[in-house]
C-alpha cells in the first residue's frame, strides 16, 4: 500500500523553495480517491503548523471545463488554512508559488453544523449559510508536470490549492441573485475572461451540499464558521508578476489582487 506520509512530506518539501515534483513514485503515489485523500489528510497536519488551523474547504472541478482539464467526473475538496485566507485587496508574491492560477468564485460562511445524519441538498445549505462572500482563490500546484500528474495527486496536494482573497460581504443577498451572479475578471485593466455562477454544477449552494455529504461519507463534518469556497465561475486564468488583477461581480462586489 502506497505510504501517506511519504507523499505529504514529498508534497510538502515541494512548496517553494523546494523544487516542484514530476510524479509521486509508486511507493507514494495513491491508487484510489480513499489513498489520495489519506495523502491529503497527512499533508494537512504539516501545512498547518506554518499556516493556521483549518478555517475551512475548497470545491474543486465543480464545472465543465475543470473536470476536462483533469479528466474528472466528479467534484474534489482541499483545505483552506487560517493564515491562508485575507481580505482583498491583496497582493500575492509569485516567487513564493510554483504557479499563481487565478479563479474568481462564491465564496461561503457556514453558519450551522452540517453533521451525518441526512443526505444534505442545495435547499437545505442555503439554511445553513450565514454569510456571503465574493472571491479569489489562488490555486498552485506542486508538481511541474501540473495537469498531466493526474487527479489522485492533485487530491493528494490539498487539491491545488494555496490562497484565498475575501471581498466583503454581500448585504441581502438572495438565493436568485447567488445563482445568477455573473463576473468579470481583468488584468491590468483588460478583460480576460467572463463568467457567472450557473457555470459550477447546480449553483453554489448544490456544491456546498456535496461537500457536507462527502465530508460526512468521511467521518467528518462541515463546522459553523467554517469558509467554503465553491468553484471557479470563468475559466483560470495564469497570473504572473506585474499584474494587477480584478474580479469584479455584480452583487454587487469587488475582489483585487497584485501579483509581484
Amino acid at each position: 500500500m502506497p505510504d501517506p506520509a511519504a507523499a505529504a512530506r514529498m508534497l510538502f518539501a515541494a512548496r517553494r523553495p523546494g523544487t516542484a515534483l514530476n510524479n509521486l513514485p509508486p511507493e507514494a503515489l495513491p491508487r484510489d480517491l480513499a489513498e489520495a485523500y489519506a495523502a491529503q489528510d497527512a499533508l494537512v497536519a504539516l501545512l498547518a503548523v506554518q499556516s493556521g488551523p483549518v478555517a475551512g474547504y475548497k470545491v474543486g472541478c465543480t464545472n465543465a471545463s475543470a473536470r476536462e482539464m483533469l479528466q474528472l467526473d466528479s467534484p474534489f475538496s482541499g483545505r483552506c488554512f487560517a493564515q491562508e485566507i485575507t481580505t482583498a485587496p491583496a497582493m500575492v508574491d509569485s516567487s513564493e508559488l510554483h504557479m499563481v492560477g487565478i479563479e474568481p468564485e462564491i465564496a461561503v460562511r457556514i453558519q450551522r453544523d452540517m453533521a451525518p445524519g441526512t443526505a444534505w441538498t442545495d435547499n437545505d445549505a442555503v439554511l445553513c449559510i450565514g454569510e456571503i462572500m465574493p472571491a479569489i482563490e489562488i490555486v498552485e500546484s506542486r508538481f511541474a508536470t501540473w495537469p498531466l500528474m493526474g487527479i489522485l495527486s492533485a487530491v493528494a496536494d490539498n487539491g491545488v490549492h494555496r490562497h484565498l482573497i475575501l471581498g466583503k460581504g454581500v448585504p441581502d443577498w438572495s438565493r436568485e441573485k447567488i445563482e445568477r451572479s455573473q463576473v468579470t475578471l481583468s488584468v491590468n485593466g483588460k478583460c480576460v475572461s467572463e463568467g457567472c455562477a450557473a457555470n459550477v454544477d447546480g449553483g453554489p449552494f448544490a456544491v456546498v451540499a456535496w461537500l457536507a455529504n462527502h465530508l460526512n461519507a468521511r467521518g467528518l463534518i462541515l463546522r459553523a464558521g467554517e469558509i467554503v469556497t465553491t468553484g471557479v465561475m470563468t475559466d483560470i486564468f495564469d497570473g504572473g508578476p506585474g499584474e494587477s488583477i480584478s474580479a469584479d461581480f455584480d452583487l454587487p462586489g469587488q475582489v483585487t489582487v497584485t501579483v509581484s
